[in-house]
């Protein structure tokens, strides 16, 4: 199923982006990013659903905290970076 990655710079920065995204209604969980998505040793990712891009930025965006960069899961295990 396809999905999209927000990659957050730190796990403090994900939990809050998958806190904030819970009380909204959106399924997010948080975890280590697949290799070659970050150079970042310290980097999370926060795994949302594929219709909820859209509201997921939103409401990021209202609290401060947008993610670093965003990827698209493929059904076939590719990762797209979106720009947003």
């Amino acid at each position: 199923m396809p999905y999209y990655l927000l990659l957050s710079r730190s796990i403090t920065h994900a939990q809050r982006m998958s806190r904030v995204l819970e009380r909204a209604g959106i399924t997010a969980r948080f975890f280590r990013p697949p290799m070659g998505l970050t150079d970042r040793g310290c980097s999370y990712a926060v795994r949302i659903g594929e219709g909820a891009l859209s509201p997921a930025l939103e409401h990021l965006r209202a609290e401060g905290l947008l993610p670093m960069r965003v990827f698209y899961a493929e059904r076939d295990g590719a990762f797209s970076e979106i720009s947003i």
